[in-house]
């Protein structure tokens, strides 16, 4: 499984069911150097693997710092 390495947690909105919204064009970076770019309007939930990530987990892991 890869994992996220670079994210920019302003370009995305916490929604009131914990899910996560893209709100700007986002690039995600993973540690195996794969760029992926997430564009607004996708969501994000915890548990649910996307690419072989857990965006959702690393916003929650993130926005808790």
């Amino acid at each position: 499984m890869d994992e996220i390495t670079k994210i920019m947690i302003d370009e995305f909105e916490k929604r009131p069911d914990g899910s996560w919204a893209c709100v700007r064009n986002s690039d995600i970076t993973t540690k195996s150097q794969k760029v992926i770019r997430v564009t607004p309007g996708m969501t994000f939930k915890k548990g649910r693997m996307l690419w072989g990530i857990d965006v959702a987990d690393t916003l929650d892991k993130i926005s808790s710092n």
